[in-house]
C-alpha cells in the first residue's frame, strides 16, 4: 500500500490574495508533486510502532514572509490502524 501525505502550506502577503501551495509526499519522504517549487527537501526517519517522522524544509526564496497556515493529512486509511496513527502535523 502506498502511504503518502498531503500537504499545505498558505502564503499570504499584504497587497496580494493568499497563495494555497500544495503537495503530495509519499512513504520514503520522496515528495512525488507539489503545486510550485515550495518544499526544499524532506528527510525521512522511521520510528517504534508505526510511527515515522517526516522533517519538511520550506525553500526560502519561494516566500517573501513566513508560511501563515500549514496543515497536513495522511491520505492512507486502508486499515484502522493507518488512519489512527495516520495523523500529521506540520
Amino acid at each position: 500500500m502506498l502511504m503518502a501525505a498531503s500537504v499545505m502550506a498558505a502564503s499570504f502577503s499584504a497587497l496580494a490574495l493568499p497563495l494555497l501551495h500544495t503537495a503530495t509526499i509519499d512513504q520514503h519522504g520522496t515528495v512525488v508533486a507539489q503545486s510550485s517549487p515550495w518544499i526544499k527537501s524532506v528527510s525521512y526517519s522511521s520510528k517504534s510502532d508505526y510511527f515515522a517522522t517526516y522533517k519538511v524544509i520550506f525553500n526560502e526564496d519561494h516566500f517573501k514572509r513566513s508560511p501563515g497556515f500549514c496543515s497536513a493529512s495522511s491520505i492512507d486509511t486502508s486499515d484502522y490502524e493507518r488512519l489512527f496513527y495516520g495523523h500529521v502535523k506540520l
